[in-house]
Order: C-alpha cells, then sequence, then structure tokens
C-alpha cells in the first residue's frame, strides 16, 4: 500500500483530476521517493511491482522499461471497482443482500439469461425473476434482445440481462443531486423553525464569554445560563441532533457523487487500455 500511496503522491501535481492513468513513474524514482524510515530495498520494491503489475485487477500498469521499469496507476479501473462496489451497495440496501448478490453476478459476468442467473447465483427461479424483475423496474439492471431470426419471435430470442455501469452511475448521481437538495432544505426549515431560539442562544454565549474575559464570578454566569430555561435546552439539543444526522447524511452522498462524477468523468477520457507485464 505505500508503493501505490507513494506513486499518488508523486502524481499528484503531474496527473490531471479527470485523467485516467496518472503520469509513468520509473522504479528509481518511486524507490527515491519513499518516505523516511520506509526500509525496503530496491530489488524487493521491483519485485513488488511485478507483482501489482499482473495483478488480476490491474490497478498498476507497466507502460516501458526505462528507468528500472516505467509504471503508472489505472486510476480508471480503481474508480470503476468503486463505483461497483458502491452501485450494489445502493442494491443492497433497497432490496437486500440475495437481490446484491444476483447484481454483483452481473457486474461479473456482463450477459446472463435468466435462467444462468438461477444456477450461477443459486436462488430458486420464482425468487430470482421477483428480484430481477424489481432492479428491472428501478433501471438498476436492463434487458437485452437478442434474436436468432429476423422475425423477432419471442421464443426465437435470447433475453440478456445486463448492468450498464455508466448510465447507471449518471442516474444515481442525479438521485444524489436532488437528496442533497432536500438534505440542505430540510436543514434550512429546522434553523428558520429554532431562528428566535437560536440567536438567543447565540447572545447569551456571547455574553457569558465576555464575562469570563472580565473575570465574572460564578453564580453570576449561573444566573446568565440560567436565562435558557430547562425546555428551551431540550429543544435546543434536539435540533442539534437533527442538524447533525442532516449533516452526516449529506457527507456520506457527498462522498457518493465525488465517486461516482470521477468515475464518469474518467470514462469519458478513458484511452486504450495500458499493456500489463509479461
Amino acid at each position: 500500500s505505500e508503493i501505490v500511496r507513494t506513486m499518488l503522491r508523486m502524481s499528484e501535481v503531474t496527473t490531471s483530476s479527470n485523467a485516467p492513468y496518472t503520469q509513468p513513474l520509473s522504479s528509481n524514482e518511486i524507490f527515491r521517493a519513499f518516505p523516511a524510515g520506509y526500509n525496503i530495498s530496491k530489488q524487493v520494491l521491483d519485485q513488488y511491482l511485478a507483482l501489482l503489475a499482473d495483478d488480476p485487477l490491474e490497478f498498476v500498469g507497466r507502460s516501458g522499461d526505462s528507468g528500472g521499469g516505467m509504471f503508472v496507476i489505472n486510476v480508471h479501473k480503481a474508480l470503476a471497482c468503486l463505483a461497483s462496489a458502491t452501485l450494489e451497495s445502493v442494491v443492497q440496501e433497497r432490496f437486500g443482500s440475495r437481490c446484491a448478490r444476483i447484481f454483483r453476478l452481473l457486474l461479473r459476468k456482463r450477459h446472463l439469461e435468466q435462467k444462468q442467473v438461477e444456477d450461477f447465483a443459486m436462488v430458486p427461479a420464482k425468487e430470482a425473476k421477483d428480484m430481477l424483475y424489481k432492479m428491472l423496474s428501478e433501471n438498476l439492471v436492463s434487458l437485452q434482445e437478442i434474436p436468432k431470426t429476423p422475425d423477432h419471435a419471442p421464443s426465437r430470442t435470447f433475453y440478456l440481462y445486463t448492468v450498464n455501469t455508466l448510465a447507471l452511475a449518471r442516474m444515481i448521481l442525479h438521485r444524489c443531486y436532488k437528496t442533497v437538495a432536500n438534505l440542505i432544505e430540510r436543514r434550512q426549515y429546522e434553523t428558520k423553525e429554532n431562528k428566535r431560539l437560536l440567536e438567543k442562544s447565540q447572545r447569551i454565549e456571547a455574553i457569558l464569554t465576555s464575562m469570563q474575559d472580565t473575570g465574572a464570578e460564578e453564580a453570576q454566569l449561573q444566573e446568565i445560563e440560567e436565562m435558557i430555561t430547562a425546555p428551551e435546552r431540550e429543544q435546543l439539543e434536539s435540533h442539534k441532533r437533527i442538524v447533525n444526522r442532516l449533516d452526516a447524511s449529506e457527507n456520506q452522498v457527498d462522498e457518493t457523487i465525488f465517486i461516482m462524477e470521477t468515475y464518469v468523468e474518467t470514462t469519458k477520457t478513458k484511452p486504450p487500455e495500458i499493456g500489463r507485464a509479461h
């Protein structure tokens, strides 16, 4: 992980934000850029880089042989994996783990007939059909027709379920934008509803700070604090809990937006694949 972290740190300035690959880095450059105290020999580094370049995930690719070997990070591939994992979590949250298993299967196999889904996912026919139709109705999966004959007769047509990851990422992005707008609107509503009490609380806090700075006695401070009644304190605490939940939800949605937006952008500019080391 330190090798990839070092490569990413070195690429921050040289690689544009929507580039599908980082700029090539030589093994020698990577070795010299390791943080102080990270004890690893150049020979071991070369072995690790060779393993990373041969890994089926293809997060790291080899792009040349100069400088002890040139390597890049496949940002698009890493983002595609993050996007797929995010989409899986959306399916699981909405329809449960068995639906998520079928969705994951379609991501991996790309195109499957319903019978193949039943067999690979080890799910009864009726249950598989129900789950596929649920996801189809929500546009989480799509159905592709492949006719065997020109007349497109249903009995002579393959019906293949698939996941269009890019289209789905765009759809989830649209939903996320609407969710953020709703969260912002709700926060504004909560603040407006409690405006008078919030302003009173801020005034009292300002008075207390001023009095503390001038060395006021504890009894005087207590008297000022009691200007907010117990029911008002409960209302303030309730408001704080609601706003904190809204903030946490917005942060979570923002993270999804970042992953999906970056995935969509790098997909637009995706160049031909860089070859793997052999």
